[in-house]
């Protein structure tokens, strides 16, 4: 245990020695810890270099242990702080090699799994949640609003492209007029019937269901997540784009 905290073998046996023999000469320490005696001044001097042993000088020295808990404590937190940065080092590369190689695409089923994800995302927004397009089913507009509402007390800008209503196989959802409670900035656009869920150009879901004479199948919807820049900030330049080709909800289009 003590090599793992940086002490070769002959020091950790050196050390050992001391804490239970008590102050020693090098020579008393060469045969308790059965260390050759060619070695010990070399790795004495290395443990009071490490602050390890205290020496007396004299003829002969003397050699003294330093208290073990503070010195393991100290060198417990060393390692600890090595390991962490070491760890974040190599998350960075991976995450990093992952993103560029191999983004992950996640399939989600289901009207309640898909909230769940959504409302995650949006969780966890810092910057910018950008929705855009017409699918939302009735019971997801409240919960969403109340997503809406914690991101913009958080800072979070938020910003809704969309179609004023939408009929599902649920009934008729009034979008913009309930999304407004929530942000004002929401803009009108005949969007098709997916949804777009981006946030802060890290991450985005879009959201899929049949549609049968214009209505869609809110029961049997799918949704597709990707946590990968690369392809969220695309999808958020495409959405300013649109953004910026609208006007206000009360402006002339």
């Amino acid at each position: 245990m003590l090599q793992k905290l940086g002490l070769t073998l002959y020091g950790a046996k050196v050390y050992a020695a001391l804490v239970s023999t008590g102050p020693a000469t090098a020579t008393a320490l060469a045969k308790e810890a059965e260390v050759p005696r060619t070695k010990i001044y070399e790795t004495l001097k290395r443990l009071e270099e490490d602050k390890w042993v205290i020496v007396e000088k004299g003829r002969p020295s003397i050699y003294t242990p330093a208290y073990p808990r503070e010195m393991i404590e100290e060198r417990k937190s060393a390692l600890y702080s090595e390991i962490d940065d070491v760890a974040n080092q190599l998350t960075m590369a991976y995450d990093q090699q992952m993103e560029e190689e191999n983004p992950k695409v996640w399939l989600i089923r289901g009207i309640d799994n898909i909230m769940a994800k959504t409302g995650e995302m949006m969780g966890r927004a810092k910057h910018e949640i950008m929705l855009m397009g017409s699918l939302y089913a009735p019971q997801e507009m409240e919960p969403l609003k109340k997503d809406i509402l914690k991101a913009k007390k958080r800072g979070v800008s938020v910003r809704v492209i969309t179609r004023p209503k939408i009929k599902t196989s649920e009934g008729d959802v009034e979008i913009i007029k309930s999304l407004l409670s929530a942000t004002v900035d929401v803009k009108k656009s005949r969007s098709p019937y997916i949804k777009n869920v981006i946030v802060d150009e890290k991450e985005m879901l879009i959201m899929y269901s049949r549609v049968v004479d214009g209505i869609t199948d809110v029961d049997n919807v799918v949704a597709i997540w990707v946590p990968n820049a690369s392809v969220a900030s695309y999808m958020a330049s495409n959405f300013d784009m649109i953004w910026n080709a609208k006007s206000a909800i009360g402006s002339r289009q």
